[in-house]
């Protein structure tokens, strides 16, 4: 018994290697002659960071490629990263907006997830653009994988595309009357503070937190109204103690919705390192306002961004961090 056993392990074993070897080989084939009739552009982060992967879909699909945007909706992440940007923005004429609930269970997500690290191991199921260690480099468009991964965050990629960019985003933006709070902020200095996501350890020696130095670097104000969107209104007030401002809001006030159309409709905008405020700093440029962003844009991330976020007629402010 024991021996016919061990010879089933053989004969399973061999099978397995031949499955797998044909799955390596067809991959090869595939990757060599085949372009995949409909990629899918995952969704993840927060909406500063999915701006950045709708703005790379956009290529894809200039290109001449068939896309949707996939958001994977994972209930044991963070809040703020639960939140599609398909709830902001209409299917449009490039793209549909797409969600896929992610289970708990681990050996689930192999099937569910194609952002799942066994999967992506699996040449039969694995065919993904995976460019998450170079979140800063100007994208490469793989037309033959059919999932896409990747942070795309690149200032020279949006540039290309600024018009349509611009277009979609701010229409959509402003499609709605603003409250009454919109009305009061729109036109005027709106400084960004971000610190409530970034407190943890890590991100406190890498991403960085603009301590107070930064924001009494800013210059004296004009005749416009000065006002500071944060969130996290404790932190802010400590930040900004001797800093002359107008009015702090925090998300009781404004949800990321209206704080990316308030920063969009602003007149003078002094962003955090955050891909948000740097969203509401190209819709806001375009418009004719003064933006300024810090440099360097983040404390000390590898790979270094360098000059990633630097879009044409950004001001730059020498970055201050609290001490990690």
């Amino acid at each position: 018994m024991k021996v016919e056993n061990q010879i089933n392990c053989c004969k399973s074993y061999q099978q397995f290697t031949k499955i797998s070897t044909i799955c390596h080989l067809r991959s090869r084939i595939d990757s060599r002659f085949y372009v995949v009739k409909k990629s899918y552009v995952i969704l993840h982060g927060g909406l500063g960071n999915q701006l950045f992967q709708w703005a790379y879909g956009h290529q894809l699909a200039l290109s001449g490629q068939e896309i949707d945007f996939l958001f994977l909706d994972k209930d044991y992440l963070i809040p703020h990263t639960r939140k599609s940007l398909g709830d902001l923005l209409p299917n449009c004429s490039h793209a549909k907006f797409l969600k896929r609930k992610i289970p708990e269970d681990k050996l689930a997500r192999i099937f569910y997830d194609p952002t799942n690290r066994l999967r992506m191991k699996l040449p039969s199921l694995g065919k993904i653009s995976y460019s998450l260690k170079t979140p800063f480099d100007y994208p490469n468009y793989d037309r033959v994988k059919k999932y896409h991964l990747g942070y795309f965050q690149n200032h020279e990629m949006v540039e290309e595309m600024e018009e349509i960019l611009h277009g979609e985003l701010f229409a959509r933006l402003n499609r709605e009357k603003p409250t009454l709070l919109e009305a009061k902020l729109f036109g005027n200095e709106i400084w960004h503070v971000r610190q409530g996501d970034t407190k943890t350890p890590a991100n406190v020696s890498s991403v960085g937190v603009l301590d107070s130095k930064y924001y009494e670097s800013i210059p004296p104000r004009s005749s416009l109204k000065r006002y500071v969107l944060t969130d996290d209104l404790q932190g802010a007030r400590e930040i900004l103690a001797k800093s002359d401002i107008d009015g702090i809001y925090g998300p009781e006030d404004v949800n990321v919705e209206s704080a990316l159309r308030i920063m969009a409709n602003s007149s003078q905008l002094f962003t955090a390192n955050s891909t948000l405020s740097w969203w509401g700093g190209f819709l806001a440029h375009r418009r004719g306002a003064q933006v300024s962003i810090p440099n360097p844009f983040f404390r000390s991330v590898t790979p270094n961004p360098m000059s990633a976020f630097s879009y044409k007629g950004f001001q730059l402010i020498p970055s201050s961090f609290i001490d990690a």
